[in-house]
């Protein structure tokens, strides 16, 4: 694994990691991470994608891992986009696009802009489209009202931990974790909502290939959202894998090496035809 830095459009230094198969690479992967986590708790991810034959790119999210940036706060959601944009401009061809949780939702949000990047297909595991238990309509409305006058404040995720995954070794490790964080602010609570209002109003639109990957237990980021937007696209060629019973770190589930399998072997039927999607 090879370690640099690149920066984003605004100056912010962004940590890449990147794995290189044995082989000639078949194809790259960019791989983008979920809320307050890292690349480390995506080797063996990425790992898999390399013994494949692919080459994988990992983007640390401004305010995440070695990142620079304040944790769990952005002013703009556009801001993740650039970082997306700037690794991606750092892999200078079409590629696979792999993104969980939160990652899912800024790189749906980025491929509906203006000047996204040459991706040939999206896999997007347990996407941030909605949470799994509202909140409160006297929480949300204080959320909107601190956005605009504390914008950074640092307040609690309130990430339920358990939920995470059924294996509880992955639970130990998320909590002992000295680069995993547990704090938001209001800015990015209300970028957030405006983010998966922009996607949800672009689904129609999106065309280029699709696996999306719903784990039917996930307690934190809404099934019933996943699947409503994945009855929205518009992207001719779609797939859905739901996993009843399953968590929300569904490369971190005791199935984890299966789904994985599942994943490559999209990939694999998807290395040809268009070298990728100017629209999203």
């Amino acid at each position: 694994m090879e370690h640099s830095t690149l920066s984003s459009a605004d100056g912010t230094k962004l940590a890449i990691r990147r794995w290189e198969p044995a082989d000639t690479p078949r194809a790259p992967i960019l791989l983008v991470h979920g809320l307050a986590e890292h690349l480390g708790r995506y080797v063996h991810v990425a790992e898999a994608f390399t013994t494949a034959g692919y080459d994988v790119t990992g983007l640390e999210l401004r305010g995440h891992g070695h990142s620079g940036g304040k944790r769990g706060h952005v002013n703009r959601w556009s801001d993740y986009s650039d970082d997306v944009r700037a690794a991606a401009a750092s892999i200078g061809e079409p590629f696979f696009l792999v993104a969980h949780s939160m990652g899912g939702l800024v790189s749906l949000a980025t491929l509906c802009e203006p000047m996204n990047p040459l991706c040939r297909g999206l896999v997007i595991s347990n996407p941030l489209l909605g949470v799994a238990v509202q909140a409160p309509k006297i929480k949300e409305l204080g959320g909107r009202l601190l956005s605009r006058i504390l914008p950074s404040l640092s307040m609690t995720n309130e990430i339920p931990t358990e939920h995470l995954s059924r294996d509880p070794e992955v639970v130990r490790r998320y909590e002992e974790d000295p680069l995993v964080y547990s704090t938001i602010t209001p800015r990015w609570y209300t970028e957030m909502l405006k983010a998966q209002e922009a996607v949800f109003a672009h689904a129609s639109a999106y065309r280029l290939p699709v696996l999306l990957l719903v784990g039917e237990a996930d307690k934190l980021c809404s099934p019933e959202a996943s699947l409503r937007f994945f009855d929205q696209l518009g992207a001719p060629d779609k797939t859905l894998k739901r996993y009843p019973g399953y968590y929300h770190e569904l490369f971190n589930e005791p199935e984890k090496a299966e789904i994985l399998a599942e994943v490559v072997a999209w990939l694999d039927q998807h290395l040809g035809g268009d070298d990728g999607e100017t629209a999203g």
